[in-house]
């Protein structure tokens, strides 16, 4: 019976934290207006689920949070920033490109296209897991979070079939996205993710 009630109360807390940590993304997020917040916050959200899926012993949730917002605040609106101006240039060759008239020319960059965003996205899945987990240059996170993608295949396959058991779950219950949007999906990137960082390079942020 004790070993029910102890798991029990494990299982509480860990839903407890993930609500935590969704709250403060939201807040954290309007406290820069989204368009300064969101990025930071992300990466702060990466960093205390890093320490939840990694290191076993209590996290400091809030003061984790607050103290990564803090001090990779522009670093991380840099990093975010760069990514999302590539992918509004891969969604604007997409749209170029869907009105052209079809010919060989025209389906081979359209194959070009989507071979490229594809890989983008599999990268940006890497890449706020490689942010919070190594220190390096700024192309280095994009370097290292490609090879991932890559290079880590059966890691990448269950990472995205994860994501969309995530995602049908959040559209067949909506009440869970304010509940445990973010946060559910960061445990999830971050947990699998780690499954392919090497152990001799793990730092703590």
């Amino acid at each position: 019976m004790k070993g029910f009630t102890d798991w029990y109360i494990r299982l509480g807390m860990f839903g407890f934290n993930l609500f935590l940590l969704n709250m403060l993304w939201v807040v954290f997020s309007f406290l820069g207006l989204f368009v300064l917040g969101v990025f930071p916050a992300t990466v702060a959200l990466f960093a205390v689920t890093r320490k939840l899926v990694m290191e076993p012993e209590e996290v400091p949730i809030l003061k984790l949070f607050w103290n990564t917002f803090k001090v990779e605040f522009f670093k991380a609106n840099f990093l975010g920033y760069v990514i999302s101006i590539v992918g509004v240039i891969l969604y604007i060759n997409l749209r170029v490109l869907q009105q052209l008239d079809s010919s060989l020319l025209h389906h081979s960059l359209m194959i070009v296209t989507f071979v490229i965003t594809l890989v983008y996205l599999l990268t940006i899945i890497y890449i706020f897991p490689v942010f919070v987990h190594f220190e390096l240059r700024m192309v280095q996170y994009l370097k290292y979070s490609l090879f991932l993608a890559i290079g880590k295949p059966i890691q990448t396959i269950i990472m995205i079939i994860g994501l969309g058991i995530v995602l049908f779950l959040f559209l067949y219950i909506p009440g869970l996205i304010p509940v445990f949007g973010v946060s559910l999906l960061s445990l999830l990137i971050m947990k699998i993710a780690s499954l392919s960082f090497p152990k001799k390079d793990m730092i703590s942020p």
